[in-house]
């Protein structure tokens, strides 16, 4: 029998869209799965109140508080993998507590997991509250490095993990650890390509992305931000495989002031600086 979560990290500053969250989760049309909770800095009274909101949702939840721990993003998130282990999920369909999704996306998702049982990861469409996509197009499968190391279009909020894939072993969760990346989507996918992981695009759902400066990203262009974000994810990297060590060369060799004039904008996360066709 197929073991499913649908996973999130829960923080104070996203507790305005936490109903909305919730909301989404607990109208999927497939009911069959666990909404794993997993606490970043919310305090006990907190908790209490967003247990109330939980105990009239449809779906089964689970809550690890971590609040003591203190972590980065990347640490809670590295937990909240650890925990989907520890519970011996097959899926864990990932969404960010500040967006919302597509009814069918649990559907989708597990269809794609027995169709692709080989495959490490799935990722959907992203668009935008006006129904506008975030990304033009979406390659439909991922077998290289090199479709992720200029840029990025599989986020924690889009995507989900086969936690039973060869790749996702305790070692590998556990060499999360090594690396704090100011991206951290953007590194575990990257790593879990480089571990010759697959990723498959799932069709037909959608996660609706909510957007503001909060985000590393931003709602503006900053090409000296990305410089800095490529830099660290490109160090961490270069650390498990020598195609980083060159790109960090190259990246380290550019005139940060020519690029600031001229931004090479292609429609995916840090992709105004490109330095390879």
């Amino acid at each position: 029998m197929m073991k499913t979560a649908f996973a999130t990290v829960i923080y104070k500053q996203a507790r305005q869209y936490l109903e909305e969250f919730l909301s989404s989760v607990d109208r999927q049309t497939d009911k069959d799965f666990d909404l794993l909770l997993v606490n970043d800095n919310y305090n006990s009274n907190e908790l209490e109140e967003i247990q109330t909101i939980l105990e009239s949702l449809t779906v089964n939840y689970k809550i690890l508080d971590i609040s003591q721990q203190k972590l980065s993003i990347a640490g809670t998130r590295i937990e909240m993998l650890q925990c989907a282990k520890d519970l011996g999920y097959d899926l864990v369909i990932l969404g960010d507590a500040d967006d919302t999704f597509s009814c069918n996306r649990v559907d989708k998702y597990k269809k794609a997991y027995w169709k692709n049982r080989e495959v490490a990861f799935f990722y959907n469409k992203l668009i935008f509250d006006n129904c506008k996509d975030v990304f033009k197009t979406m390659p439909k499968r991922i077998e290289g490095i090199k479709a992720l190391s200029q840029c990025n279009f599989v986020g924690l909020t889009s995507s989900a993990i086969n936690m039973k894939s060869k790749v996702i072993t305790q070692e590998f969760i556990d060499s999360l650890k090594e690396s704090d990346s100011p991206v951290f989507d953007w590194y575990l996918f990257s790593r879990i390509v480089l571990d010759n992981g697959i990723g498959v695009y799932v069709e037909d759902t959608e996660s609706i992305y909510r957007i503001s400066d909060n985000n590393m990203v931003g709602v503006s262009r900053d090409v000296k931000k990305e410089y800095e974000v490529k830099k660290v994810h490109y160090s961490n990297l270069a650390k498990k495989d020598k195609y980083y060590k060159k790109l960090l060369e190259k990246l380290e060799g550019l005139d940060i002031n020519k690029l600031t004039e001229n931004p090479n904008h292609q429609g995916y996360w840090w992709s105004d600086i490109q330095m390879e066709e």
